[in-house]
């Protein structure tokens, strides 16, 4: 056992190995695909936060409110500030 696991060939040098072309596209399409992926998750999660937040008020939520907070939730990441910074 073990015998094996020692080789005498040298391995190659891949320090300047690079991707191809058509990877290196193939990656930078799948990152933007999971930015986009993970916005779309923040746009739904602040537009059902704004929509829970006017329901609980007197005029309720209607067909306006629901169209406006998808609107307003493009800038999701300004809408959590606004809720970490307001109270309640």
């Amino acid at each position: 056992m073990g015998q094996n696991l020692s080789l005498s060939e040298k391995f190659a040098d891949t320090s300047k190995a690079t991707l191809a072309p058509w990877d290196r596209n193939a990656d930078i399409i799948l990152g933007v695909l999971w930015a986009c992926s993970l916005y779309g998750i923040g746009m739904i999660c602040c537009a059902i936060a704004l929509l829970r937040r006017w329901a609980n008020s007197d005029r309720g939520a209607n067909l306006f409110s629901v169209l406006a907070a998808f609107l307003l939730s493009t800038g999701w990441p300004v809408i959590l500030l606004y809720f970490a910074m307001s109270s309640g």
